[in-house]
């Protein structure tokens, strides 16, 4: 009766070993445990394990359990203090970690469209002062413009008078050669006569 109990017993063991091969535990809640190097807490200590850390189940026998966690550390520890799921503190922490990193990012997100929308009335503010500087370049433009159309059209007048006044310079001129032509030759008729008058008479006008 004794042996078949203990058969019994460690049939029970076997199968808790072989099912609990590669599952996550997790240090339950207000408690750090020790991981020791060898089963029923001898061997070295290999580090304190605190509330919340996640294990990898490696197998079971009574009422200790081998595990290893994330750095690759291989050890024995309690099985009654280990649990499936995540703790409800470490639960708490991690969604308070994340709930701030949420108000961070949304933090840096709204700094950033602040920064976004200043930016963007910068530039329409520069666009607004483009606009009335090209504006007032076009109205200048429009103004040289019509001061050079003024100026061409008085050069073109000028032109024309000069011409006018090239055409009536010449007939002058001539006309005042003529004068002079006319009158020398009066000269030279009375100087020729009264040349000829004194030889004729032994140099003594007559007249």
């Amino acid at each position: 009766m004794k042996f078949y109990i203990v058969s019994l017993l460690c049939s029970c063991l076997l199968c808790v070993s072989m099912s609990a091969h590669s599952e996550t535990r997790y240090v339950t809640d207000e408690l750090n445990l020790s991981l020791h190097e060898l089963i029923n807490s001898k061997g070295k200590l290999l580090k304190r394990l605190k509330s919340g850390t996640e294990l990898e189940l490696l197998s079971e026998e009574g009422f200790f359990a081998e595990v290893r966690t994330k750095d690759g550390t291989v050890g024995w520890t309690k099985a009654g203090f280990l649990i499936k799921s995540k703790p409800a503190r470490t639960l708490v922490i991690e969604l308070t970690a994340e709930n701030s990193e949420l108000k961070e990012s949304l933090r840096v997100k709204g700094q950033q469209l602040s920064e976004t929308e200043k930016l963007l009335n910068n530039l329409k503010s520069q666009e607004q002062q483009t606009n009335t500087e090209l504006q007032d370049q076009l109205e200048n433009t429009e103004g040289i413009v019509a001061a050079l159309d003024r100026i061409q059209q008085e050069n073109e007048s000028l032109r024309a008078q000069q011409g006018g006044f090239g055409t009536m310079l010449p007939l002058k001129w001539g006309l005042i050669a003529t004068a002079i032509t006319f009158l020398l030759g009066i000269f030279a008729g009375i100087a020729l006569f009264d040349y000829r008058s004194r030889r004729r008479h032994g140099g003594f006008r007559i007249y």
